[in-house]
């Protein structure tokens, strides 16, 4: 199955609630929710909406954002990098039970043996959190410059990220909590890099985008692509995706642009398990444990907040007791899964109810240091419109 417009009536979705939620979707910009949003939903492969609200920058004489505008993903980089290595699982060239050593020798310390390449996917490796690893950082200074011994296929950013993610402590033991974690993302790129031999951007366009025909869609952004990127206001939360610098450095979890198009052909070939047309890219099996819950009895932390039971796959966030800040409670099914990205992108599937739903913001308030998005209305009026469940 391939995406195609349609009508409402022909996914089973309602034509008056889709005007609706055509409508709402231009309130959350006059209230000043977001300036720019691009929404889309599938379901039984028909698109039956997507719009583009807003503003393609800040600016006051910035053109209207287009269907085809390309925004910052952040996070949700992660479940396409955690494809790239389930790719190399595939090709028997990577083994989710081997130790993270086997990979990356320089990976030692204390505990750090007991680190498996699973615990990178699920983010239950126990390693020292994120701020703690960037403040070693910053505080060392980001001289990239001074770095010489970088190979070939390798990013002087990534590189010198990498160094303090490699050193970080394990403070925990590996499984016991899950904890949302940028540096076990990275590790989980260098893998990928290193095994396969190319650079991250390499691999995933060969091997993912240019074969699903993602044409919009790099972790390296070429020139020629720049010029569509919705651009944040200073100072908002996604500020940082502003940055050519950034647009040109593939961060495991965080770099990849695209459109909302690109990723909902990117969902739609997880609800065709694996395939998209005559192309296949994962086998049924991977796609089905990537989006089943791996983490079954695991507690979970998430910016602040315990949850009883993680509910993560290999990549992707499983709907159940742990939803994260952005959707609270849904309608979706308990077998939908998604991840969504810091700055306003949200990519979600229920193969329940063979429903794809793409929903790119730039976000620009936050609330107690949690962002303010529509996304889970947006989710729910779409799954509300179905007719014929």
């Amino acid at each position: 199955m391939k995406l195609r417009h349609g009508t409402p009536e022909e996914a089973g979705v309602s034509a008056t609630a889709t005007k609706l939620i055509v409508a709402r979707g231009q309130q959350w910009i006059d209230k000043g929710i977001h300036p720019a949003l691009v929404v889309l939903a599938a379901r039984k492969g028909v698109i039956f909406l997507q719009e583009a609200y807003g503003k393609l920058t800040p600016a006051e004489d910035a053109p209207h954002l287009s269907l085809d505008a390309i925004f910052g993903l952040a996070s949700l980089t992660k479940p396409i990098t955690a494809t790239c290595a389930m790719l190399l699982v595939e090709d028997g060239l990577l083994g989710l039970n081997r130790p993270l050593q086997e990979y990356i020798p320089e990976f030692v310390g204390e505990g750090k043996e007991q680190v498996m390449v699973h615990h990178l996917l699920t983010h239950t490796s126990g390693l020292a959190q994120d701020d703690v690893i960037w403040d070693d950082v910053v505080t060392q200074g980001l001289n990239f410059d001074e770095i010489s011994d970088l190979a070939k296929n390798e990013h002087s950013a990534i590189h010198y990220y990498l160094q303090y993610a490699i050193e970080a402590a394990a403070v925990r033991r590996p499984g016991e909590w899950m904890e949302y974690s940028n540096a076990g993302i990275y590790l989980l790129g260098e893998i990928v890099r290193r095994v396969s031999g190319n650079s991250l951007d390499a691999f995933a366009t060969h091997r993912i985008f240019e074969p699903l025909g993602m044409k919009s869609t790099r972790y390296i952004l070429p020139l020629e692509l720049q010029q569509r990127v919705c651009l944040s206001p200073d100072n908002a939360p996604g500020d940082f995706l502003n940055d050519i610098e950034f647009m040109e450095r593939p961060s495991p979890a965080a770099g990849v642009y695209s459109s909302a198009r690109d990723m909902a052909i990117f969902g739609q070939m997880f609800l065709n398990q694996g395939h998209y047309g005559d192309v296949q890219i994962l086998s049924p099996i991977t796609v089905a444990a990537m989006t089943r819950n791996q983490l079954p009895g695991v507690r979970a932390k998430y910016f602040g907040d315990e949850f009883p039971e993680a509910s993560w796959g290999l990549g992707w966030s499983v709907t159940a007791e742990f939803k994260g800040e952005i959707y609270g409670e849904q309608l979706l099914s308990p077998i939908s899964y998604g991840h969504g990205g810091g700055g306003g992108t949200v990519l979600w599937m229920d193969p329940e109810k063979e429903l794809l739903l793409v929903y790119f913001s730039i976000e620009t308030q936050t609330s107690e240091d949690r962002p303010i998005l529509s996304a889970d209305l947006f989710m729910n009026m779409v799954v509300a419109a179905i007719k014929d469940y």
